[in-house]
Order: structure tokens, then C-alpha cells, then sequence
């Protein structure tokens, strides 16, 4: 134990466990690539038998194939063939043979006989010989039909494989008058070249019912448990792991199949790979004593220094004050000491700037989060009657992408600054980008409505940055320490109150659990909106339009209703801005046409001719492919373009009037009527939409709805009226309350009217049912 406590053997063990380590992982990837190699080697040398062969066996074949198509082609051997010569012609074939050195020359006649078989071989001294073939003046063992020259491209003749092409011989009017072929020999010199080649043993091979029988072979002749393994690898598919096999199959010859083959003995064909891997193995083994060897010299060295040092240090300790202290060719250990004391005052000193970093902000230096939670800990475990104010710069991002960051950044000081001027007693934070926090330890709840109005008129004086003018103004949110809160909770509240003064556009908002409520509500719905699109929570309900002129329902609006599962009927005003707000709007008015589409039908299927109105908004304006998703779900659901009517807000239109007219002009060219719906409570006026391609004007309910009452709005209508109808537009009056109010409208020639008067929005079924008992 005493001994391991020591430097230099913990270093020495160190050493040796790095260098068995390193020799063990240098072994195992020695050997993982010596196995990759090993296989990508094998695989390599399949590929390569797979290509010399297919390039060998092709070449043969479209070599033999070219020259007999050539052959056929010549007249002299056409006229002697024709003449009946059969020495001439005989004469004349064996030179054509001898061209391209083939085994194997044949020519049959029109009526099936073999008129010339030339074949070629070796006598004993290596001179080629030519005689004729055994089946001379025989019939040809083939039937003579058109596909005569697209049969097996081998030849068994005399227990002799011959790889031969035929092509026929024509005369006048390309009439076949019979087939001249040549072929080469498939056997030991095919064989051999492959040999050569890929370095495999090589050689072909007949079957027929399991028995086999050796065409040729490279090298010797095979021994028994070679031609054993070979059978059982082509007949059963057996593989030897031992053993490296390739097979082809070449095609059928009178009866039997063909097979080439290559193989070699894995060890024989790795042996070069083993030897390498061998000699890596010995380096490694041969580095293990060399490097223990260094490890116990290097542990040595590095410790030598250092008994030195403790040598000196028992000989001062024995009162030899007068010597000094040195070590050996160590210039770092003789100032080791003196750079203690600089190393800890610099940790010191930085620790302190890291501390600050942590807990203050590095533009303003402010307080961050981290500071915050710190220094209100305490304050919220005393029970203090503690606030936050959590406070919004407006237009930070205007400015930013105006004027730049840099102008930014200097905005933020001054609100800063701003900040630590109003209170010295509130804790001043800067949290993020635009918002910053103040912390008030003990604070009156009456008084801080008055703190924030002085807070405001404090913070939006104006600033002068160089020369530009800023005028600056904050949103805020606050919220009061309640017995159990912690500063998550607290800020959380706060943040609530901001966001809730955002949207309702106020200076600032006080939290209350009223507005948390409609928060996590409105939290809750954005979630499941998606769902309930997808699941067909929703559904339409009807407000039926009457033609004034007519006397008779015609037309309806369509108005979604959300049927939620726990919540009940959700009424549009609340989750069609969610949807606006979320991009899903797309979706939603979507599920909206397919809806409007169907009811259509059913109605037709009752007998009832309705046209349908269907709102739709700014989102789907913006969206090019809507207008034609709307065109071809109308050719698709069967539905004419005339039973449905589009509303469109005038804000919709007056937001991005150019993309609006080009949207708005499409669906009007394909016959789609085009309304504006809840007309003068927008921006725009009747002599700007004018220009846009739209049928129909709905008058908002703001004008109708105490029409006889108010002269101002009648006005309004009067007018609106008129000029309408100048303009070739009809006219929708909607919040018709009463009957006096629908017969001043159809004196005026209103076209259509619709409000509480003739009917609430209704669904399907109540629809139908006042329908069907209503007087129009």
C-alpha cells in the first residue's frame, strides 16, 4: 500500500495501463480491419471472376456472332454454296474458320442437312488439325424454323462443348437458302485463360439428374472432394467456408444445364493478407517490454525533480536556513513557488468578475434573473409585502431593424438608467432583450397605480440620440406576493398581466386570477384547435338570407360553431382569432367549403335549391393556391360554381389590394359570386372597391339594426343603396331586428335580408324544420 502511494509508481502504473490500453485497442482494430479486409478482398476477387468471365463469355459470343453474319454476307461463298460444290464450299469454309482460329465451322442447308462441319484440334506436337466433323452429310439436330439463329449458343459434338453462332445465308428477295456458324471450344484453354485472369481455379461443367460431367478444367484434373464440393455448391447451393466459389449458369445444352465455375481455398487465396496481419501482431507484442521499458524511465524522470525538492526541503527543516533551494535542469519547478501567490490572487480576482457576470447583466449592468432570484429569496421567506413589475419597452423591434442595434443598444442604457432613477429602494433587473423588472421589497398595493403613471411619465420622456428624437413608452404587468408564491410563480403572474395588457392595448395591467384564467383557457384552445379540425368537432349553422324581391329564403350564410367535448358550443368570436393568429385558418375555412359543399347536396337531395355563403378570410387570401383549391374542390364535390357565394371582410381587401385583386379576379373568372362583407366598418370606401371584381355588398348590422330610429344611418343605407346599384352591385342588409326595418329596405329594392328578424343561425335539422314551416 505504502508503495503505491508513491509518485513515481502511481505514475508508472499510469504508464502501464495507457501503453496495455493502447496496445489492446491498436490489436482490435488491427484485427476489425484485417477482417474488412478480408472481406472486402473476397469480395473483391467475386466481382472480379464475376467481370473477366461475363467479359470473356460476351466477347466470344458477339465476336463469333459478328464473323458469321460476316461470312454469311460473302457472295463467293454464297455462289459455291448455291453451285453445290461441296469441296470448293468446304475449301472455302475452313479459310473463313481459320480467320479467327475457331474450333468448330458449320454450314447447313436449306432442307436441314449439314453440308460442311469442320473441326479444328491439336495433334500431339501442338499442330492444329482439321477434319470433318462426325455428323457431315447427317441431318441437322435442330428443327429449321425463323428463330433458327437465336438457339443455345452451345454445341455438344463428340463429347465436345463448342460455344457457336449461327446467321443465314440469303439470295435474292433476302430468302434463306441455308446457316453458316462458327464456334470456339469451351475447355481447358478457356479455362486456363481464366486461370490466368483472376487467379481462381476455373473450369465448366454438364449436369443431368445430379450426374455430373467435366467439360474443362485449368490445371490438373480436379480431385475427388474438389468436383464433390463444386457439385454440392452448383446442384444444392452448399457453401465451404473454407473455400472461395463462384458458379454461373450458361444455359442448356440437349437437355443438360451448363455451368461455369471459379474457386479457390480461402487460406490460399488470404495467405498474403495473414502474413500482414501476423507481422502487425508481432510489432505489437514486440512494443509492449519497449514501452515499459520507457514508461519506467519517463515516471523516473519526472519524479527525480521532485525528491530533490523534499531532499532540500528536510535539510532546511533541520535549520539550514543559508542554502538555497534548487533543482536540476527544472527552471518551472524553481518558480512554482512564487507563482503560488500570483495564481491565487488572479482566482480571486476572477472569481469576483465571474460572480458579477453571473448575476448582472453586461449592457446595462443591471441586476439579471440570477440576481433577482437571489436577493427576493429572502424577501419572500420574511413574508415582505413584496411586488414585481415586469416591464415592456414598446417598439424595440422598430428601432432595431430602423435605426440598428447599435442605437438599440444605447436605448437600453437609457431605460436603464431611467429605471435606477425612479426607485433607489426597488430592485432594478434587466431580464432580456426589451424587458426589464422592478422588485419592491415592502409596497403599498393602493399607491402603485400612482407609481405607474409617475413610472411612465418618467420613462417616456424624450431621449436624444445624436440627432434623432425618441419618445419612450412601456408596457407593464405587475403582480403581489401571495402567502406560499415563490419568484417563478410571482414573475409568471406578472408576465400574464403584461401579455393581458398587450392585447387590450393598455399601459398596464395588475394581475388577478381572472385574466390567468382566460389565459390558460386560450392556452388550452390553441392546442386543441388543431384537433378538433382534424376529429370534425366542428359544425355549421345556417342563417337564412331572404330575396326581398321574391319574397322566398335563397340563400344562407354558413357560420362554424365548435361543439367541444367539455366545453360545449365555442362561438366563433373566440377561436376564429386563434386560428387567424396560429396559421390555421388555411385548414379551417377549408373544412368549411367541404362542409358548405356537402350540406348543398343533401339539401338537393330534399328538394331544396339553396345557395350557401361562405366566409372566408385575410390568411386564405394570402395563400395562392386557395382560390384554386376552392375551383377544383367545386369540380370535384359536383357542385356549380353558382350555389356557392364567398364573403370577404373589407380589411381582408384593403390589407394587400393588388395580391386581393389578383386572387379576387381569379375565382370571379371561373364564375364564383363574390360578396364584401360587413361593408363601412373598415377602412375602405364604395369608390376604392369599385375597382375590385365583387358582386354583392353586405351593409354591417351597426346601420340596420336602429335604422328607423336613427337618421344618420339611414342615411347611410340610402346612399350605400344607390350607389350600389349604379355600380351594377347587389345589396345584403344584415341585423334586420324587426319588420318595419325589412319593409323599409324592400321600398329601397334591397336585394337581400338577413338578421334575427327571420331567423338566429341554426343547425341542420332546425334549419330544415323553420324552413319548412316558415312563410318564405
Amino acid at each position: 500500500m505504502v508503495l503505491f502511494n508513491r509518485l513515481q509508481t502511481r505514475i508508472f502504473a499510469f504508464f502501464v495501463l495507457l501503453i496495455i490500453a493502447v496496445l489492446a485497442l491498436s490489436f482490435w482494430l488491427s484485427y476489425q480491419s484485417n477482417q474488412r479486409l478480408e472481406q472486402q478482398f473476397v469480395a473483391n476477387q467475386l466481382e472480379v471472376a464475376s467481370v473477366v468471365f461475363e467479359s470473356q463469355y460476351d466477347n466470344r459470343n458477339y465476336y463469333l456472332a459478328a464473323f458469321a453474319s460476316t461470312a454469311a454476307k460473302d457472295f463467293g461463298l454464297k455462289d459455291i454454296f448455291i453451285d453445290g460444290d461441296n469441296r470448293s464450299f468446304l475449301v472455302a469454309l475452313n479459310n473463313h474458320r481459320s480467320r479467327i482460329n475457331a474450333s468448330l465451322a458449320m454450314a447447313v442447308s436449306g432442307d436441314g442437312s449439314i453440308i460442311g462441319q469442320l473441326v479444328a484440334s491439336q495433334d500431339e506436337l501442338g499442330k492444329e488439325v482439321v477434319a470433318l466433323g462426325s455428323e457431315q452429310n447427317t441431318s441437322f439436330r435442330y428443327k429449321l424454323h425463323s428463330e433458327f439463329d437465336h438457339i443455345s449458343p452451345f454445341y455438344l459434338l463428340d463429347g465436345k462443348l463448342y460455344q457457336i453462332k449461327f446467321s443465314p445465308l440469303t439470295s435474292g428477295g433476302n430468302s434463306v437458302i441455308g446457316w453458316v456458324g462458327f464456334g470456339f471450344l469451351i475447355g481447358d484453354a478457356l479455362a486456363n485463360s481464366l486461370h490466368k485472369l483472376t487467379g481462381l481455379n476455373s473450369g465448366f461443367m454438364l449436369l443431368d439428374q445430379g450426374q455430373v460431367s467435366e467439360v474443362g478444367h485449368s490445371g490438373f484434373p480436379l480431385e475427388r472432394h474438389e468436383s464433390q464440393l463444386l457439385t454440392e455448391y452448383i446442384v444444392e447451393g452448399k457453401v465451404d467456408k473454407n473455400v472461395i466459389l463462384w458458379k454461373q449458369f450458361l444455359g442448356q445444352v440437349d437437355g443438360k444445364s451448363l455451368h461455369a465455375y471459379m474457386y479457390k481455398s480461402r487460406s490460399d487465396l488470404l495467405a498474403s493478407l495473414e502474413s500482414q496481419w501476423l507481422q502487425q501482431v508481432a510489432i505489437l507484442v514486440l512494443m509492449l517490454p519497449v514501452s515499459l521499458l520507457l514508461a519506467f524511465w519517463i515516471s523516473g524522470s519526472i519524479t527525480r525533480p521532485i525528491k530533490q525538492l523534499i531532499e532540500q526541503a528536510r535539510y532546511i527543516a533541520k535549520g539550514n536556513y543559508h542554502s538555497n533551494v534548487s533543482v536540476d535542469s527544472s527552471v518551472e519547478l524553481q518558480q512554482l513557488a512564487s507563482e503560488f501567490t500570483s495564481m491565487q490572487q488572479a482566482i480571486v480576482a476572477r472569481e469576483k468578475a465571474i460572480e458579477h457576470q453571473a448575476f448582472h447583466d453586461p449592457l446595462t449592468n443591471l441586476a439579471n434573473r440570477n440576481e433577482l432570484q437571489r436577493v427576493c429569496e429572502p424577501w419572500l421567506t420574511s413574508g415582505a409585502n413584496m411586488a414585481i413589475c415586469l416591464i415592456n419597452i414598446r417598439r424595440m423591434t422598430e428601432v432595431n431593424v430602423t435605426l440598428g442595434h447599435a442605437v438599440g443598444d444605447e436605448v437600453i442604457k437609457e431605460v436603464a438608467k431611467r429605471l435606477c432613477q425612479i426607485n433607489p429602494k426597488a430592485l432594478a433587473c434587466r431580464l432580456s432583450g426589451d424587458e426589464f423588472v422592478l422588485a419592491f421589497k415592502d409596497y403599498d398595493y393602493s399607491s402603485f397605480e400612482a407609481f405607474l403613471a409617475m413610472l411612465q411619465a418618467h420613462i417616456s420622456q424624450d431621449y436624444h440620440y445624436q440627432d434623432i428624437l425618441l419618445h419612450l413608452q412601456f408596457t407593464a404587468g405587475v403582480s403581489f406576493y401571495q402567502p406560499g408564491m415563490d419568484i417563478v410563480t410571482l414573475l409568471r403572474q406578472a408576465d400574464t398581466a403584461l401579455q393581458h395588457a398587450k392585447i387590450n392595448k393598455r399601459d398596464y395591467q395588475i394581475y388577478d386570477t381572472h385574466i390567468d384564467k382566460n389565459s390558460i383557457e386560450r392556452f388550452q384552445l390553441i392546442n386543441e384547435l388543431k384537433v378538433a379540425i382534424e376529429q370534425s368537432q366542428l359544425v355549421l349553422y345556417y342563417q337564412p338570407k331572404l330575396n326581398l324581391a321574391l319574397q322566398k329564403i335563397t340563400h344562407v350564410e354558413a357560420l362554424v360553431r365548435w361543439v367541444h367535448p367539455s366545453r360545449g358550443i365555442i362561438p366563433p368570436d373566440t377561436f376564429i382569432p386563434i386560428a387567424e393568429k396560429t396559421m390555421q385558418m388555411d385548414a379551417l375555412t377549408r373544412w368549411v367549403m367541404k362542409e358548405a359543399m356537402a350540406q348543398y347536396h343533401r339539401w338537393q337531395a330534399q328538394g331544396i335549391d339553396m345557395c350557401i355563403a361562405v366566409n372566408i378570410s385575410a390568411e386564405n387570401l394570402k395563400d395562392e393556391q386557395f382560390c384554386y383549391w376552392v375551383i377544383d374542390t367545386l369540380a370535384q364535390q359536383h357542385v356549380p360554381v353558382s350555389a356557392i357565394t364567398l364573403e370577404i371582410t373589407e380589411d381582408a381587401v384593403v390589407s394587400d389590394p393588388e395580391l386581393a385583386l389578383k386572387q379576387l379576379s381569379l375565382l370571379r373568372e371561373n364564375g364564383l359570386t363574390l360578396s364584401i362583407d360587413d361593408y363601412g366598418t373598415g377602412y375602405s370606401s364604395l369608390a376604392k372597391l369599385k375597382q375590385l371584381p365583387v358582386d354583392e355588398l353586405k351593409i354591417d348590422k351597426s346601420f340596420v339594426q336602429k335604422l328607423l330610429q336613427n337618421e344618420a344611418d339611414q342615411i347611410i343605407v340610402q346612399s350605400t343603396l344607390q350607389l350600389a346599384h349604379n355600380l351594377g352591385l347587389k345589396v345584403v342588409a344584415e341585423g334586420i331586428e324587426d319588420k318595419a326595418t325589412l319593409l323599409w329596405l324592400t321600398e329601397r329594392h334591397c336585394e337581400m335580408a338577413q338578421g334575427f328578424y327571420l331567423s338566429r343561425p341554426l343547425p341542420e335539422q332546425q334549419f330544415n324544420d323553420w324552413l319548412s314551416q316558415s312563410i318564405y
